[in-house]
């Protein structure tokens, strides 16, 4: 591992998805809030984290708050060919062309379901008030792969559904986890995948 450059897709011991709901947030903050706190900690062990509420901007070319009114406004109208086009580029991603001192570059940004399929494992944030969508089709990607999830929650796991829960301690074939606090987690983390943190 080669501390002295940034990590990277390229350059990393291990690769994560940060998985957790974006629309409907207790926080009202599109679930940018523990990504950008979890973030550097990550890096600092050599783990590239795929974070969606950065993603999506080059995606879609739109914050994610300006994305998900693009998509209600879609459905409000009815215009489900276009809400289907759209949602395509969050789960499948979107490939495009671009320009640049007179050269064309394709250019592929991949979706959800990559971040899924090429993670070492997926670290789930849910906060009680928070409305899960897409996240639980992320766990059972997850899951049908054999990929652990690690999910930090304050909320008593009695409260989880069970069907949810099944699919999160059978991740990766037995090894989900849950935790109370991104301390454990990251301690867990640590000690299964044998880290170092830089610095």
């Amino acid at each position: 591992m080669d501390w002295n450059k940034p990590i990277t897709i390229d350059n990393k011991l291990l690769v994560c998805y940060m998985i957790g709901s974006m629309e409907s947030t207790a926080d009202n903050d599109g679930g940018t809030g523990w990504r950008q706190y979890l973030k550097p900690l990550l890096t600092s062990r050599g783990i590239f984290p795929f974070d969606p509420t950065a993603e999506e901007i080059k995606k879609v070319g739109l914050p994610t708050e300006e994305f998900l009114a693009k998509l209600s406004d879609l459905v409000e109208d009815a215009d489900y060919n276009e809400f289907l086009v759209q949602m395509r580029k969050i789960w499948k991603g979107n490939t495009y062309t671009k320009v640049e001192n007179g050269q064309y570059e394709m250019v592929h940004c991949m979706g959800d379901i990559n971040y899924c399929e090429y993670s070492n494992f997926l670290i789930w944030h849910h906060k009680e008030g928070d409305k899960p969508g897409g996240t639980i089709a992320e766990l059972i990607i997850a899951w049908s792969r054999g990929i652990p999830v690690y999910l930090v929650t304050e909320m008593p796991i009695t409260k989880m559904n069970k069907s949810l829960l099944y699919f999160l301690l059978d991740s990766g074939h037995g090894q989900g986890r849950v935790f109370k606090s991104f301390k454990g987690l990251l301690q867990f983390l640590d000690k299964k995948y044998k880290l170092q943190v830089k610095g």
